[in-house]
């Protein structure tokens, strides 16, 4: 039978390295489709990076998935609601995932068409660069939104269950909470503060190195009213 503790250190080793390749994608793999002219430009002659980038997105979202499906038995042991729907928001997350890959892909498609077109309107591509560039935006922040509430319930779980030290729970439902709140100002058109993003990068960092060290703790459970002692 698995111990908590080798629960824990697979969940945060999954979920480092989702971080970290996530990490990588979105501001290593990906950065050279949206340097210089932008994607409409660059993205017919970076196919690759496209496909990289779609799989690199998809394996990070399984990873997140496969790393609360291990802790599921101790999450239900803790609290079998909240466990439950942090498996539902995880997996909600990794369909969201699979739209915003969807619409990137888009955007190579009309690269290649504007390639393929050199002697049709440029204003023409320029105002369709723009709509296919909202829809991928626009999916890209629920998708973060609904990550951040799947980690939320986790963090809560984590609290609940004594699973780790209570600092690290209450601390990452904080920066859970501002990342929430940054990425929502999007959707009212305001301008995401990177600042509100770092608490969690940090948290993320400290809360999977934890585990690696010293894995979950036996969950604190109650023992449900008028349940004879044995």
């Amino acid at each position: 039978m698995t111990s908590d503790k080798s629960i824990g250190r697979w969940f945060g080793g999954l979920l480092l390295v989702a971080m970290v390749l996530g990490i990588w994608n979105n501001f290593g793999l990906s950065n050279p489709v949206f340097s210089g002219r932008g994607y409409l430009h660059n993205g017919a002659g970076m196919a690759h990076l496209f496909g990289a980038s779609v799989l690199m997105a998809l394996f990070t979202a399984a990873l997140g998935l496969a790393a609360t499906v291990i802790a599921w038995p101790l999450f239900r042991r803790t609290s079998p609601g909240l466990a439950l729907a942090g498996l539902v928001l995880t997996g909600i997350g990794f369909a969201t995932t699979v739209g915003e890959q969807a619409s990137f892909m888009s955007m190579l498609s009309l690269s290649q068409q504007y390639a393929q077109h050199p002697g049709a309107d440029p204003l023409q591509f320029e105002l369709m660069r723009g709509v296919v560039s909202a829809a991928r935006n626009w999916i890209h922040y629920l998708d973060k939104i609904v990550g951040g509430a799947g980690l939320l319930v986790t963090y809560v779980l984590l609290f609940r269950g004594r699973l780790v030290p209570r600092i690290i729970s209450v601390l990452g439902v904080a920066a859970v909470l501002s990342q929430m709140g940054g990425i929502s100002l999007e959707l009212f058109q305001r301008d995401l503060p990177m600042l509100m993003l770092a608490p969690l990068a940090l948290m993320q960092l400290v809360l999977c190195l934890w585990l690696l060290a010293r894995g979950f703790a036996t969950p604190a459970v109650k023992p449900a009213t008028g349940s004879p002692l044995r």
